[in-house]
């Protein structure tokens, strides 16, 4: 996503996720994939990678996180949701 602000532009990139297999796995591959998406369009924003988990038997408070992560040296904030 692309911001006009008074200081020129903001990029920043939300990544979505479904919860396959395990959060880890699901986790290690967002953040890989944000990574890459971060340098490919030279955002200058902290990334943000949103997982969510369409386990219908888990409770909210099972499912809800939030963790900041760094992956190939870019801030990646993970929300669990």
């Amino acid at each position: 996503m692309i911001w006009p602000h008074a200081g020129g532009k903001q990029k920043a990139v939300i990544e979505l996720k479904l919860l396959y297999k395990s959060l880890d796995r699901t986790i290690a591959d967002g953040l890989q994939q944000t990574a890459e998406y971060m340098d490919r369009c030279g955002a200058n924003e902290d990334g943000h990678l949103l997982i969510f988990d369409r386990d219908h038997v888990k409770s909210w408070d099972e499912k809800i996180f939030r963790r900041d992560d760094v992956h190939a040296g870019r801030k990646i904030t993970v929300w669990g949701m």
